[in-house]
């Protein structure tokens, strides 16, 4: 099969996948997200989560022994997760998609982070949910990891998600910037392990950001989701468009790399 390296970029759905400069695009995406930082903050510094699932007849986690920025250690971490999704997705649109962002897209994108995150707080809240209710007596953010299993891991799992996700796309980006590797697939670095391990990098990080929110159910719930959106949607288009535009190349990394999503599970 011949490598088709001048096929006519196309969407899917809502996403472009034509290299175009977006400003208006770029600026809605890099709002939205920043608001989010402003709403999550919010939730827990001006007590809308407690109220909110006061309203509807729940009970909040006590939101006591407060020590940063007005926030418990509890809900710093939080707060800080989702500041990680904020700076994370402003260093990939600032520096490392070239694709063109419709204001749609930005949107849409801007919007799905933003109740999932949303989901997060409240639920880390909810006194039914929450992983706080056992340690609202900690002190500092270290005792709040260390009277909770279930938030250190969810930490490590976001931290690990997070790095993966962006270390594997920083690499495909310095691959493609090569003048000499134009027309060409990238199968290095950590793509040599899956090739959409950045897919399972962003799974693993959402994650891990649910599980420390509120726990197991909610964090698996969150990566069965993601898992299934990816294996039955997002990967089978990526393969067909590699397919495409890459021919014979793209089909020997295949070969090369078995894992599509996460090494040594799918």
């Amino acid at each position: 099969m011949a490598s088709n390296t001048d096929a006519t970029p196309r969407s899917e759905g809502f996403y472009s996948r034509a290299k175009a400069s977006s400003p208006l695009g770029t600026a809605i995406f890099l709002g939205l997200r920043s608001a989010d930082v402003a709403l999550q903050y919010s939730i827990f510094h001006a007590g809308w989560g407690a109220k909110l699932i006061q309203t509807i007849g729940g009970a909040a986690v006590p939101q006591t022994g407060q020590l940063y920025l007005g926030l418990t250690p509890y809900s710093a971490i939080l707060t800080a997760l989702a500041v990680g999704t904020t700076v994370k997705n402003t260093v990939w649109i600032t520096t490392i998609s070239e694709q063109e962002m419709t204001p749609l897209a930005a949107s849409i994108i801007g919007v799905w982070n933003t109740v999932h995150n949303t989901f997060n707080s409240l639920l880390s809240i909810w006194t039914v949910t929450s992983m706080a209710p056992s340690i609202t007596s900690a002190e500092s953010i270290v005792d709040v990891c260390l009277a909770s299993p279930i938030v250190s891991l969810g930490i490590g799992l976001y931290s690990l998600g997070m790095a993966t996700e962006l270390f594997s796309e920083i690499q495909r980006k310095r691959f493609k910037d090569n003048p000499d590797n134009r027309g060409k697939p990238y199968g290095g670095g950590l793509f040599s392990l899956a090739t959409n391990i950045n897919y399972g990098g962003f799974t693993l990080w959402r994650c891990g950001y649910a599980i420390a929110s509120a726990g197991l159910p909610w964090g698996l719930l969150i990566a069965g989701f993601l898992a299934y959106d990816f294996t039955t949607r997002a990967i089978p288009e990526m393969d067909d468009y590699c397919t495409q535009k890459y021919g014979e190349s793209w089909l020997n990394i295949k070969k090369r790399v078995p894992y599509r999503l996460i090494p040594g599970i799918y």
